[in-house]
């Protein structure tokens, strides 16, 4: 896990999700209305978000609802990691600076398996609902239903928080998730969108080569193929050259990607009599990054700069 400093969190968000969100980028319009919310908001808790990207959607929250049990963010954190298998990427954001469209801050890498447990054994309780309306605010129980019906004194119905049992220990809960998010090493923003890359289409290699090698017998209309579906997610976030390099790294000489008559999916075909008991090849490093990466070892060291804009995207 590393952290990604003065980065633009659109930018960089976005990039995280265009590698893992084949459908539904659009919820991505949503998160960063959120960011704008709490980029305006004077409480410091505010400033720190945590956001998902999924295979069909995004989600983000405030950090400190995320820690108070039966929210909404708090059951949506959970969720995706007790009830589904999607593949999620997990980051903690923390707003610095906020201009016009532009939003600097810095992201955190969060292992999302590990973190929902966290979450869980530290979680708080909460029993208090804060109403907000136009001209003030009230409170109410928890368990008490409400909707969003304008109030006669204090007029149109805006939002409403939770509000923990005990806020000094959630306050200590954040800054000890502050302190812990602190450590993280500080990791290249490029390198890691690549590395997302490369383990999308590693990860959909091993998962056609997995399906091909379970098949008994030919599958295909004319009984001369085995075949394996290639992911619609995949198949949604793949480029040409990310076709290419999943073609590259599966082992079979006779592999083609194709359609069936009616069937809208591409399919992954072997002939039958092609040997399937075989691994992923290891991609090749192109020549143009051998050569980068020697220069770079040749190259005199220089000095460092105040400003690391590797890390921006």
């Amino acid at each position: 896990m590393n952290k990604f400093e003065n980065v633009d969190i659109f930018a960089s968000l976005g990039a995280i999700m265009r590698q893992n969100t084949a459908f539904y980028q659009s919820d991505f319009q949503i998160d960063k209305e959120i960011f704008q919310k709490v980029a305006a908001s004077p409480a410091a808790e505010d400033k720190t978000l945590l956001w998902l990207s999924r295979p069909s959607g995004t989600h983000c929250f405030r950090e400190s609802d995320v820690f108070l049990k039966d929210t909404a963010a708090h059951n949506t954190w959970r969720f995706y990691a007790e009830q589904t298998h999607d593949h999620i990427l997990a980051y903690a954001v923390t707003i610095t600076d906020s201009e016009d469209e532009k939003m600097k801050g810095s992201l955190y890498e969060l292992d999302y398996p590990q973190h929902f447990k966290h979450v869980i054994d530290h979680a708080l309780p909460a029993d208090t609902y804060t109403l907000f309306y136009e001209k003030g605010e009230r409170e109410q129980l928890a368990k008490q239903c409400f909707d969003a019906a304008p109030e006669p004194q204090l007029g149109k119905f805006e939002r409403f928080e939770v509000k923990p049992n005990d806020p000094e220990a959630l306050r200590y809960i954040l800054q000890e998730e502050k302190h812990r998010l602190d450590k993280l090493p500080l990791g290249n923003f490029k390198e890691h969108i690549a590395a997302l890359q490369d383990s999308r289409i590693e990860s959909e290699a091993r998962r056609i080569l997995s399906g091909l090698q379970t098949l008994k017998e030919p599958n295909n209309p004319n009984t001369t193929h085995f075949m394996v579906e290639v992911s619609l997610y995949f198949t949604q976030l793949a480029s040409s050259k990310d076709t290419d390099r999943l073609l590259a790294i599966l082992p079979f000489k006779t592999l083609t990607l194709g359609n069936l008559k009616d069937r809208r999916c591409i399919y992954a075909m072997v002939a039958k009599d092609e040997n399937r008991n075989k691994d992923i090849r290891k991609p090749r490093q192109s020549i143009r990054a051998q050569l980068t990466k020697n220069k770079e070892k040749a190259a005199p060291k220089k000095a460092a700069n105040s400003k690391n804009h590797d890390l921006e995207v």
